[in-house]
C-alpha cells in the first residue's frame, strides 16, 4: 500500500477509491486562510486533495488566535500562506501549492472550484464575479458571532442574492469586524469544504439561491433557506 493510500485509507467506505483519486488530482483555490478558509484547507488536506491555489496577503496576529486554525505561537507574525505551506508539508509532503498575495482572476483559471474565506464584501464581489466569468463554482462561506452561511454559486449572481448596494461608500458599511467564536468559523469552513467535494464528486450540494444557515446556539442548529 502506498503512503498516500495508507494516510487516507479511512476515507474509503465513505468515498470510493476512484473518487479519492479525483480529489487527489483536483485543483482547489482558497481565497483567505483565516477562520473559515484555514479550516476548509485543513479539511481538504485530510481528504487527500493535493493541488491548491492559495491567496492571502496577511500575517497572523494575536487577535486571530480565538478562531483561526493556523494561528499559533509559532506562526505569530508569519504570513498565512507560509503557515499553510508548512501545515500541508507536515500532513502530505506531496501537496502542490501555488501561493499568491493578491487575488487575480487569471490565477484561478486552472481551479475546479473556488472557496471564499475572506471577510471583505468588495473582495467577495470581485471573487464571485471572476468565478462567474470563468464558469468556476464559487463557494461562499461566512461566520459571525455563533452563526454562519454557506452556499455554492454557479449561475446565480452573488450581488443579487444578498441585495448588495453598488456604491463603494455603501459597501463599506458591510465591512465591519464582529465578534465570532471558533466553532462558528470552523463549522463554516467544514461545510464549505464538504460542499466543495460534493460538487467535485457530483454529489448533491446546496446551490444558490439556496444556502445552508446555522446557529450554534439554536435548537435547530442547521437549516436550508433561500437567500432571496
Amino acid at each position: 500500500m502506498s503512503i498516500y493510500k495508507e494516510k487516507f485509507f479511512r476515507n474509503l467506505g465513505v468515498i470510493a477509491e476512484h473518487e479519492q483519486e479525483i480529489l487527489r488530482k483536483t485543483n482547489v483555490a482558497i481565497v483567505g486562510l483565516g477562520g473559515t478558509g484555514g479550516t476548509a484547507f485543513e479539511c481538504l488536506l485530510r481528504l487527500g486533495v493535493e493541488n491548491f491555489i492559495l491567496f492571502d496577503r496577511d500575517t497572523f496576529e494575536l487577535t486571530n488566535f480565538n478562531r483561526q486554525l493556523l494561528a499559533t505561537d509559532i506562526t505569530l507574525d508569519q504570513k498565512k500562506t507560509r503557515a499553510a505551506l508548512e501545515r500541508a508539508k507536515n500532513i502530505n509532503s506531496n501537496t502542490k501549492i501555488i501561493v499568491n498575495n493578491e487575488f487575480a482572476s487569471k490565477k484561478i483559471k486552472k481551479a475546479k472550484i473556488v472557496i471564499d474565506g475572506t471577510d471583505n464584501v468588495e473582495t467577495r464581489i470581485s471573487i464571485a464575479k471572476a468565478c462567474r466569468d470563468l464558469r468556476i463554482p464559487y463557494v461562499f462561506s461566512a461566520a459571525s458571532f455563533s452563526i454562519g452561511i454557506v452556499s455554492i454559486f454557479t449561475n446565480y449572481q452573488f450581488e443579487k442574492a444578498f441585495q448588495l448596494p453598488k456604491t463603494k461608500k455603501e459597501l463599506n458599511n458591510y465591512n465591519t469586524c464582529t465578534s465570532v467564536i471558533a466553532p462558528a468559523t470552523m463549522f463554516a469552513g467544514t461545510l464549505a469544504a464538504s460542499q466543495a467535494i460534493n460538487y467535485i464528486l457530483k454529489k448533491p450540494f446546496t446551490e444558490a439561491p439556496d444556502a445552508l444557515f446555522f446557529d450554534l446556539f439554536s435548537k435547530e442548529i442547521i437549516s436550508k433557506k433561500r437567500l432571496e
